[in-house]
């Protein structure tokens, strides 16, 4: 985790100084040692979202100006996914893929979206399901990812332990989960003076129930576990009124011609899980090791959409405080075809 945060910040000094930086500029902004960032950014080039160039004798980081367009046309997808019940229609995804397009899917179960979405970025996994706005920072800071599908919303609730003594919160970092906690803390009128970033949703779970923290906003299967628990239930997602938790991501290096294809089935698979959602559960229950029970529980609070909505998406990222300038922002990191 602490690796995938130096990449994060890297890549944010790199987006405000398009000149670029020494390696000296980087360590002092950052404050940890010149072999780490040496290595962190050997691992940003290799995956060709940083590039090494000479200027009057000095050497320097800039962001590739354009990450080009693959041909990767893999006859086994690697599909990155977090630990949660907002996703049984990859059932019918898998079995379409074979049928029509004789692919085999293979799910990768993350415990958090930055991973998830970060290999995604680099090419280790070719699509990723995480949530929308971590989709959209890491597309506009590297542009080695683009936003493909829709999928769910809701299945996100904030929850407060009324026995703590602290204000303390907890959440994922740069997630709906994020979102979540910071609009609901701004209407409870509760400064956000202490936040903890969890690296997996049980953690999130643990800091709440033995009171290290008050607030903590969390996802399914675990909400409904933490509302079995006897906790108290502040807000949900759909109080946000955001359209979508989590969305279909692509690495650029899969062929355009490709995702196309890969794009249609998906919104196929999305709409026979919304007539036959029982049927999906089984093989998911096996990949993720959620229990069907729950399963079947949990999968009530999401609403599934194939398509994508960038003007209500855009609407609640602002209420929640992250400043999207406009519709076009969301725009430049989707695609239609």
């Amino acid at each position: 985790m602490i690796a995938l945060r130096i990449k994060e910040k890297i890549l944010v000094l790199l987006k405000e100084h398009r000149e670029g930086l020494r390696q000296a500029d980087i360590v002092k902004a950052l404050g940890v040692s010149r072999s780490y960032v040496s290595e962190i950014m050997k691992e940003l080039i290799r995956a060709g979202i940083v590039k090494r160039v000479i200027e009057s004798g000095i050497a320097k980081y800039v962001l590739a100006r354009e990450q080009p367009f693959g041909e990767k046309k893999p006859k086994i997808l690697k599909l990155g996914i977090i630990w949660s019940s907002e996703y049984p229609f990859i059932t019918y995804f898998g079995k379409y893929l074979k049928v029509e397009l004789n692919i085999q899917l293979e799910p990768i179960v993350y415990s958090n979206a930055l991973e998830a979405t970060w290999d995604a970025v680099t090419g280790k996994i070719d699509l990723v399901l995480s949530p929308l706005v971590t989709q959209f920072i890491y597309a506009s800071l590297t542009g080695g990812l683009t936003i493909i599908g829709g999928g769910a919303s809701g299945g996100a609730r904030l929850y407060e332990n009324p026995s703590s003594r602290t204000d303390a919160s907890a959440s994922s970092k740069a997630s709906t989960m994020d979102l979540l906690l910071t609009f609901g803390l701004r209407e409870l009128g509760i400064p956000d003076t202490r936040r903890y970033y969890a690296s997996s949703g049980e953690e999130i779970m643990m800091l709440l129930a033995s009171g290290r923290v008050k607030y903590a906003a969390i996802w399914e299967p675990l909400a409904t576990r933490l509302k079995k628990m006897g906790f108290k239930e502040i807000y949900t997602i759909d109080d946000l009124r955001l359209p979508h938790c989590c969305t279909l991501g692509a690495s650029r290096s899969l062929a355009p011609d490709y995702k196309t294809r890969i794009k249609k089935i998906y919104g196929k698979a999305l709409e026979e899980f919304a007539k036959k959602p029982e049927q999906a559960l089984e093989w998911y229950a096996l990949k993720t090791g959620i229990q069907i029970d729950l399963l079947k529980e949990s999968i009530k609070h999401y609403i599934y959409k194939p398509y994508l909505e960038i003007q209500s998406s855009v609407i609640a990222f602002n209420k929640a405080g992250l400043h999207i300038p406009s519709p076009s922002t969301l725009k430049e990191v989707i695609e239609y075809n």
